[in-house]
């Protein structure tokens, strides 16, 4: 399951923006994706633990779900906007305002590796992480130590780091390198990558809209 979800493609789209972001720092950009899972993997963990000793219902408070959505919708819509822009800053100038392009590319790129796994707990709380911790936390009987329930959610945060991982090392390398044929790659997937944050962030929008409306 950890395997799976790390090939889910807003981690995806997530990861490879970051790595563009702070592709000046080749160190952290190398460990982005392991950084990032690593932070969605903890909340996975802790959640599972703690459900599992009954301190809180095994059903989330129906508020928290739309909250994490909306957390995952602002980050796909932001880092889909700022993919574009890495990607043709090296060409034409991007025409979005200055005082709004400065200030995200100002800070982001101040990106370390706390703020990463920050990111990557964040996202935790969105789409369907929630039914995967109540998994973890149920699939243990109540006599069973909260031990069990742990143990589940670092095997899933282990499977979720060798993709993650993956993703980001290969993202880092292509942006690294610096013949036409990696250039050309790392441009046609950084594309591919953006518009599919934008279009999966707006289409989560207008759906989780429509649900408060």
């Amino acid at each position: 399951m950890g395997l799976r979800h790390g090939l889910d493609l807003d981690h995806l789209a997530t990861i490879d923006t970051i790595t563009r972001t702070v592709r000046a720092n080749n160190q952290l950009s190398k460990r982005v994706g392991f950084l990032f899972s690593l932070g969605h993997g903890l909340v996975v963990i802790i959640l599972s633990m703690i459900i599992n000793n009954g301190f809180i219902r095994s059903q989330f408070p129906a508020w928290l779900e739309p909250l994490g959505s909306f957390i995952s919708i602002f980050f796909l819509l932001l880092f889909g906007f700022l993919t574009l822009h890495n990607i043709v800053r090296h060409g034409k100038k991007f025409h979005a305002p200055s005082s709004i392009r400065t200030f995200f590319i100002r800070y982001l790129k101040q990106f370390n590796a706390f703020w990463i796994i920050l990111t990557g707990a964040l996202f935790a709380f969105s789409f369907d992480t929630f039914s995967q911790i109540t998994l973890f936390s149920l699939s243990m009987s109540s006599n069973k130590p909260w031990v069990f329930s742990a143990l589940l959610g670092v095997v899933f945060m282990l499977g979720m780091m060798a993709t993650d991982g993956l993703n980001g090392l290969i993202v880092s390398s292509l942006i690294q390198r610096a013949d036409k044929v990696s250039f050309f790659i790392s441009k046609a997937l950084g594309f591919f990558i953006a518009c599919f944050s934008l279009i999966l962030g707006g289409l989560s929008l207008s759906t989780e809209l429509s649900k408060l409306g």
